[in-house]
């Protein structure tokens, strides 16, 4: 019974931890807004909404294989890895063109950020928590390669 109850004790103290670090790292992304920033955290119900009243692009850094098992309606893939962003997929669109990043949780699309804003774009908004929390809010999928 100790033991069991000094592994719940760690696992909530990990978990707090996570919380900690991760609204720490959020706020260095998406702090304070103020006109130097470039990035506008959202959460799903609210990237819905842009979706369907705004030309938002989604842009999926997931890995290719992730993408085609499910991805946000209209995604674009350009995957992330390591520290270099395939912006191949990316060359044909206008960097004015406010665009939606997410990955699978939100680790790997914060990591992104930087190297979009590189690439030029202009208006980007971050998908709080990525297609996991799109899930779970029941929005719409599709699968296989973009349309």
């Amino acid at each position: 019974m100790v033991t069991f109850l000094l592994g719940l004790l760690g696992f909530g103290l990990l978990a707090a931890a996570w919380y900690i670090f991760e609204d720490c790292w959020g706020r260095g992304l998406f702090g304070q807004r103020s006109a130097s920033d470039f990035v506008i955290n959202v959460r799903a119900g609210k990237a819905v909404m842009l979706l369907d009243e705004t030309d938002l692009l989604p842009v999926d850094v997931r890995p290719r294989r992730d993408f085609l098992a499910g991805h946000l309606p209209g995604a674009v893939n350009a995957p992330f890895v390591g520290t270099t962003l395939d912006a191949s997929a990316l060359v044909a669109i206008d960097r004015d063109q406010p665009v939606l990043v997410y990955c699978d949780g939100g680790y790997r699309s914060r990591r992104a950020l930087p190297a979009l804003r590189e690439t030029g774009f202009t208006a980007i908004y971050h998908l709080h928590r990525g297609f996991l929390s799109w899930k779970m809010r029941k929005a719409p999928t599709e699968s296989g390669p973009a349309t």
